[in-house]
């Protein structure tokens, strides 16, 4: 669960914050206006956010969800999100945990090209450059120190989920098949499987070598394709 998510949540995540900090950058006059209206799921409390997506995804005696609502429109059968499938299941928590990360790489994206320096543009402008080349060869390398940054953070928090599906799918994660490499630290510190604190222990070192050796490989591309001004 935990690899599945790092997978798809952190690309696609750092991919849609780049498009829509692409167009707030070219708002300029409701940039800031815009900014907060992105930024406001992140100061959401999680607990709050989890109780949304419950109610567009999950089934219930008197509804089976907007979600499925929306589904059936369209004529398809409704899926069960909440309890159904995996693949259900983890759709709902990848949509949830890019919905919470992505405000922030808005606000840090946005940061970074509103940083860069007009004149390059203005230049490139004049020699007739096409806009896709100058979003790779002006753009990208200019706030790459910033989408950089994110990459390995994301890395970072997608490894160390857990109250993301706490929030969705309640406290015993393993009876839902969506407990995480955290979880499981938790678990056999705490749960019902409590008192293993060698498992718990062997676990958290493993977590940190995963990450650690991810990020070292991160720092090792960044030499040549991150540009710091």
């Amino acid at each position: 669960n935990t690899f599945v998510l790092v997978i798809v949540t952190v690309p696609i995540s750092t991919g849609i914050a780049l498009m829509i900090s692409l167009a707030l950058n070219s708002v300029k006059k409701l940039r800031s206006f815009l900014q907060t209206i992105y930024f406001l799921p992140y100061v959401t409390n999680t607990i709050a956010v989890g109780m949304v997506f419950m109610v567009l995804f999950k089934e219930t005696p008197y509804s089976q969800g907007v979600v499925n609502m929306l589904i059936q429109w369209v004529g398809l059968s409704p899926v069960d999100f909440m309890e159904g499938p995996w693949w259900a299941k983890m759709f709902v928590l990848c949509f949830y945990t890019i919905w919470i990360v992505m405000p922030f790489k808005i606000l840090i994206l946005t940061s970074a090209l509103a940083s860069v320096d007009e004149q390059y543009y203005n230049v490139a402008k004049i020699d007739g450059t096409s806009s896709s080349r100058i979003f790779f060869r002006i753009t990208l390398p200019m706030i790459s120190p910033s989408l950089f940054y994110l990459v390995i953070t994301g890395f970072i928090g997608a490894f160390k989920a857990y109250s993301d599906a706490v929030a969705l799918f309640g406290t015993n994660l393993n009876a839902a098949g969506m407990n995480t490499m955290v979880g499981y630290v938790f678990d056999m510190l705490y749960r019902d499987s409590g008192g293993y604190p060698s498992y718990a222990s062997a676990a958290a070192i493993i977590l940190f070598a995963i990450i650690l050796t991810i990020t070292i490989i991160n720092l090792l591309v960044s030499k040549k394709h991150v540009h710091y001004n």
